[in-house]
């Protein structure tokens, strides 16, 4: 069976860490890197240059989530309301109105103004 570098590594961190201390930065002529992972903020040892998380796929996943999440609430903050004017930071993406009272003011509203122009529309028969 084929093991990936990466399963090498998280299988021999204690081999990593203690060439790391011993050495200075090398293992069997590979830098090794000491870095806190960027998903879940543990200690880890590493030879591939470009990794920045423990687990790939776990820690990967668990980072990405966490800068969406946080670029989606950054994306919500200070919209107007479309029914009284005023600053909110809304709870889901596509809200319009700062509350219910003023969602279900604004449909009473549009509801009576197409009522109304459907009976113009009649009476001018």
């Amino acid at each position: 069976m084929y093991m990936t570098n990466e399963k090498w590594e998280q299988n021999n961190q204690d081999y990593l860490k203690e060439s790391y201390e011993e050495t200075g930065f090398t293992a069997g002529g590979y830098a090794v890197r000491k870095l806190i992972c960027g998903g879940c903020g543990r200690v880890f040892y590493t030879t591939i240059y470009t990794k920045k998380y423990c687990h790939s796929y776990w820690c990967g996943n668990q980072a990405n989530n966490r800068r969406q999440r946080e670029y989606r609430q950054m994306r919500r903050q200070d919209l107007v309301c479309q029914c009284c004017g005023e600053k909110f930071t809304p709870k889901r993406a596509g809200a319009r109105y700062c509350s219910n009272a003023y969602r279900q003011k604004d449909y009473r509203k549009r509801v009576t103004d197409a009522t109304s122009a459907q009976n113009e529309y009649l009476d001018g028969r």
